[in-house]
């Protein structure tokens, strides 16, 4: 929903190899309010279907996707792929409840005869509700990792990038954050609440802060582990380090180009 992202991220190395400079920002920005504030998004929905646009979209994640993988460091690259886990939470949760509610509403059979859904017949557990998801353990893990899943996949990225560059006391500070946000229900769950006073299907936030809290003690432990030099060697780390920022000059040379035209 950001106006702001064709100026941000999407093809903006691709932009700059062009030449594209400081004023196409701005002239993105301009596009981007003429184009909400005179409706024109309507008229564009209106003689588009989605099945038209949503190709486009999927081209520029793929896009966004490989450009990230260029200027990411190797050992960095399971922080990417974990940091997708939470999206896909979210879209198998509501590719679910279509498929499920789709099911509903075809009717039942009835001594062998089609009773429409809405008349003498309904499901047990409404397809949408907050119940369906609690009948099995499966379905809350889906439920529950897929609410907030944009906030959960920044946290869950950043403890993994600690973790590959040996930072684990970094990384168990992002475990007491994730903690923290669970608590509240800025993830995991639907609503924002108090922490003692969960609402909607928060019912199992104090589980998830607690394996965020044991995660935290568990990456505190290997970092105490570290510094006694009873863990991995700190050179070592910085060797991998300097052999990943030389791997990346490699695919992607022209990102030093980039970094001294900013």
């Amino acid at each position: 929903g950001s106006p702001w992202g064709m100026t941000v991220f999407i093809g903006h190395g691709a932009f700059k190899a062009m030449g594209a400079q400081v004023g196409y920002s701005f002239m993105t920005g301009i596009a981007f309010i003429i184009v909400c504030f005179s409706g024109l998004s309507s008229l564009v929905l209106s003689i588009f279907p989605a099945e038209v646009l949503n190709p486009i979209i999927l081209y520029v994640g793929l896009v966004v996707c490989v450009e990230a993988l260029e200027i990411t460091p190797p050992r960095h690259w399971p922080a990417f792929l974990v940091a997708l886990v939470p999206g896909f939470f979210n879209w198998a949760q509501q590719v679910a409840s279509d498929f499920a509610a789709a099911v509903c509403e075809q009717g039942f059979l009835v001594d062998g005869s089609l009773v429409e859904a809405g008349s003498n017949a309904a499901c047990a557990v409404s397809a949408r509700s907050n119940e369906a998801w609690t009948l099995r353990p499966t379905l809350v893990a889906v439920r529950t990792f897929g609410k907030g899943y944009i906030l959960t996949s920044i946290v869950w990225a950043a403890m993994v990038v600690y973790i590959a560059d040996r930072k684990f006391g970094m990384a168990a500070a992002w475990s007491v954050i994730a903690a923290a946000l669970s608590s509240c229900g800025l993830v995991h769950a639907e609503v924002v609440f108090l922490p003692w006073h969960p609402e909607g299907d928060a019912a199992y936030h104090w589980e998830i802060v607690g394996g965020y809290l044991l995660t935290a003690g568990f990456l505190l432990v290997i970092e105490l582990a570290q510094r006694f030099n009873k863990g991995p060697n700190q050179e070592e780390t910085v060797a991998a380090k300097e052999v990943d920022e030389e791997d990346v000059s490699t695919r992607n040379p022209s990102l030093t180009d980039n970094s001294e035209r900013v």
